[in-house]
C-alpha cells in the first residue's frame, strides 16, 4: 500500500507526529514506514529531505515500486533503538531540516521560472533538470548561448520573482489535466499535481515549492557547457545566490585590493598577466631546447654508443628534446629518466634500428610503477616515484645493451 504523502499540499510543515507502521530494510539500509510523512523523498530531479524521527536521524528518503515511502536512518541509530527493545510501531516526534527544505523549495520554484523564461525569451525548451545539493542545473534546446542572451532570460525570471506572484496547486485526473496548457506532458497518469505560477509557468509536478514567487529571493545563472545538441546551464537562487555572490565579491575586490586595481580593472590585468606569462613561457622552453641540444652535443661527443642518464629534476619536454637530438648526432640508443616533477622513463633509438621497442614496454611500466607506450622507436612511461624511475632506467639500459649493444 501506498505511503500517505503530506508533503505535497504542504511544503511548510517540518514537526509532526509521526507513526512508525514498519521497520525493514532499503536499498541495504536501515528504514522507516510511517503510516503518513511529511519527508519529500528523492524524486523527479529534486534531492530528498533530510531530518529525525525519534532519536534516529534521516539521512534519506525513497519510494520503492509500491509506492512505499522509506525514511532511511543511520545504522548506530537504529541499532540502538532495537537494543533497547523500543517498539516498531507507535508515535514519535519527526522534524525536517528546515534550511534544506527551504532551499529544495527556492530552487525548484526557481528552476520552474527559469525554464519558462527560456522557452518565451529564446523558444528554448527545457529537456531535463537536476537540482543537487550543490549544483543546480537545466538542459535547454539551445545551440549556443552568450552573456546577453542570459541576460534578457534572468531579467524576465527574476521580474516574475519580484511581482511575488502565488504559486497555486491543482490536482487533476487524466481527463482534467486537458484544462491546463502545460509547458511539456506530464510522464504520470491518474491523479496528477499541477504547479502554476499565473501567467507564466503551468507544469506537472511532485515537488516541493514556495507559496509565493518573492519567496525565491532571486535567480542567477553562474555557467555553461554544451552537451550534446543542448546547453546545459547551471543556476542559483534564494540563499545559494546570495552566498555565491558573497564569496565572488569578497574574491574581486580582494583580488583588485592587493594589486591596487579597481575591480572594474582586474580582467584586463589578468589577460595582461597572462599574455606576459604566455610569452615567458615560450621563451623558457625556446631557451631549453637550446641548452637540450648543446647537452646532447657534448654528450655524444663525449661518450660515443649509448647514452643513459637519470635527472633528479628534468621536464619531460627537454629530456624528449635531449634524448632526440643524442639520436640524431649518431648515439646507438637512448635512456633517460626524471624523478621530478613528473617522474618518468623514457628509450629511443635510431630509425634505422631493428628492436621494437615496445615490446620491452609491459616490463618497463610494471618496473617503473606506471603506465605508458609509444612507438617502434620510442616508449615514453610514468614513473611512481623517483626510485622507480632510477630503478626501472637501469633494468632499461641493461635490457637495450643486451638487445641492441653499445657502451
Amino acid at each position: 500500500m501506498a505511503s500517505q504523502r503530506l508533503d505535497y499540499d504542504d511544503a511548510y510543515t517540518t514537526r509532526f507526529t509521526a507513526r512508525i507502521v514498519r521497520e525493514g530494510e532499503h536499498a541495504g539500509r536501515p528504514a522507516l514506514e510511517l503510516e503518513s510523512t511529511y519527508f519529500y523523498p528523492e524524486s523527479g530531479g529534486q534531492e530528498a529531505d533530510r531530518g529525525v524521527v525519534g532519536d534516529r536521524a534521516v539521512i534519506d528518503v525513497q519510494t520503492d515500486d509500491a509506492g512505499t515511502v522509506w525514511h532511511a536512518v543511520t545504522p548506530a541509530a537504529a541499532a540502538a533503538a532495537a537494543a533497547e527493545g523500543a517498539a516498531v510501531a507507535g508515535e514519535t516526534p519527526a522534524e525536517i531540516d528546515w534550511p534544506r527544505r527551504f532551499d529544495h523549495m527556492q530552487v525548484h520554484t526557481g528552476q520552474h521560472i527559469l525554464s519558462a523564461a527560456f522557452e518565451r525569451e529564446l523558444g528554448a525548451a527545457t529537456k531535463s533538470s537536476r537540482l543537487g545539493d550543490e549544483r543546480c542545473t537545466i538542459e535547454v534546446d539551445l545551440r549556443t548561448a552568450d552573456w546577453r542572451a542570459i541576460e534578457r532570460v534572468e531579467r524576465a525570471a527574476n521580474a516574475v520573482v519580484w511581482e511575488d506572484r502565488e504559486v497555486l496547486r491543482h490536482w487533476v485526473d487524466d481527463e482534467g489535466v486537458r484544462r491546463f496548457a502545460l509547458r511539456k506532458p506530464p510522464v504520470v497518469t491518474g491523479r496528477i499535481r499541477i504547479v502554476e505560477i499565473p501567467d507564466w509557468d503551468v507544469s506537472a509536478c511532485g515537488g516541493t515549492h514556495v507559496r509565493r514567487t518573492g519567496e525565491v529571493g532571486l535567480i542567477k545563472v553562474l555557467r555553461w557547457e554544451r552537451v550534446r545538441d543542448n546547453v546545459r546551464f547551471e543556476f542559483v537562487c534564494g540563499g545559494r545566490a546570495l552566498a555565491d555572490y558573497g564569496w565572488r565579491t569578497e574574491a574581486l575586490l580582494e583580488a583588485a585590493r592587493r594589486r591596487t586595481l579597481h575591480d572594474r580593472q582586474l580582467i584586463e590585468h589578468l589577460e595582461k598577466a597572462a599574455t606576459e606569462r604566455d610569452e615567458l613561457a615560450k621563451r623558457v622552453r625556446d631557451l631549453g631546447a637550446r641548452v637540450a641540444a648543446a647537452e646532447a652535443a657534448e654528450r655524444v661527443a663525449g661518450t660515443p654508443g649509448a647514452v643513459v642518464e637519470f635527472r633528479g629534476r628534468w621536464p619531460r619536454e627537454e629530456a624528449r628534446t635531449f634524448a632526440f637530438k643524442c639520436l640524431e648526432l649518431g648515439a646507438a640508443w637512448i635512456a633517460v629518466a626524471a624523478g621530478a616533477p613528473e617522474p618518468f622513463v623514457m628509450l629511443a633509438r635510431p630509425k634505422s634500428g631493428t628492436i621494437d621497442l615496445r615490446t620491452l614496454a609491459p616490463e618497463l611500466s610494471r618496473h617503473a610503477g606506471g603506465k605508458g607506450g609509444g612507438s617502434a622507436e620510442s616508449v615514453f612511461v610514468t614513473a611512481g616515484d623517483a626510485a622507480a624511475a632510477r630503478a626501472a632506467l637501469e633494468w632499461a639500459s641493461r635490457e637495450c645493451r643486451s638487445l641492441i649493444g653499445g657502451s
